[in-house]
């Protein structure tokens, strides 16, 4: 009975100090976002430079000779040119 008592209470806390752990997470990433930070990788292309490759790629360069001009993988840019729509 008491093995059970001592395994609820040690349970209780672990998930208290979960609670906070991820609280704590929160408010710091909406802070970082409230003094303009983002976060994550940046782009390997920029919107300036899709646009450039959509140029040569009407003008019927290849995907793979684009991608070595900009210096990027043939997958980077075909995803680079499927995410930045509109441009």
């Amino acid at each position: 009975m008491s093995g059970e008592l001592i395994f609820t209470l040690w349970a209780a806390i672990a998930t208290f100090q979960r609670q906070q752990i991820v609280k704590g997470t929160r408010e710091g990433l909406d802070a970082a976002r409230a003094r303009g930070r983002v976060g994550g990788r940046p782009r390997a292309l920029s919107a300036e430079q899709v646009t450039d490759a959509r140029i040569l790629l009407s003008a019927g360069q290849t995907q793979a000779a684009v991608a070595g001009k900009l210096g990027v993988s043939r997958w980077t840019l075909k995803r680079s040119l499927d995410f930045v729509v509109g441009i």
